[in-house]
């Protein structure tokens, strides 16, 4: 019973300190204000986390799990049409971002302060970025993709990663993030990385 008021005490803490993570710039927020959010007192807080830190590395390592429970790259290998899951998965990545959007906005400040989720970010971007090579280099032996030099796949890799984790870092400098800035990353990745270089089997693909 009590390992089971401890958990839904910190899912309580974890909601309210996302909510308002969401909301508000993450630098002023403190664990008094996730505290009164989630109507508990400051001691019970610190009784389940040692600082905003360890929180925030919680949240993050509970966005990554949802991200790998699509098993996004399997479904798209396996799709008798490819680029219609690739779409799809990218929706569904779009509203999970905008569930953990201030991880996405704030990430390069969150990491400066915090060594230990810099560390988790760094390994899972690596893991994403060989993920997506394999993508390009698949997509390739299909025959969905042509024109592509072989060593430009990496760079591409890297630059479809960039635009995907980093874009709405932009987005924020000149104005909030909304579901249509974070679509308007996957607009951006399928304009520059897939249409321009569809084969014709490809395109029927695109059509169907």
């Amino acid at each position: 019973m009590k390992e089971k008021k401890i958990s839904i005490t910190k899912e309580k803490i974890k909601r309210s300190a996302i909510e308002l993570f969401n909301t508000k710039e993450t630098l002023s927020i403190t664990t008094n204000h996730i505290a009164k959010h989630a109507g508990i007192s400051s001691g019970n807080l610190y009784y389940h986390y040692k600082n905003k830190e360890e929180i925030i590395r919680e949240i993050y390592t509970e966005m990554s799990s949802t991200f790998v429970s699509f098993n996004s790259f399997e479904k798209i290998a396996t799709s008798e049409n490819p680029l219609k899951e690739l779409s799809l998965m990218f929706d569904i990545y779009g509203e999970l971002f905008w569930s953990y959007r201030f991880l996405m906005r704030d990430s390069a400040v969150l990491m400066a302060m915090d060594s230990e989720l810099k560390t988790m970010f760094s390994k899972n971007q690596e893991k994403r970025i060989s993920q997506i090579d394999g993508l390009l280099r698949y997509l390739i032996s299909q025959d969905i993709l042509e024109g592509i030099p072989n060593d430009e796949i990496p760079i591409r890799a890297k630059l479809h990663w960039f635009i995907s984790a980093y874009w709405q870092v932009f987005t924020s400098s000149s104005s909030e993030i909304t579901k249509d800035s974070i679509k308007e990353a996957k607009d951006i990745i399928f304009k520059i990385h897939i249409y321009p270089f569809l084969s014709d089997k490809g395109k029927n693909l695109v059509n169907q």
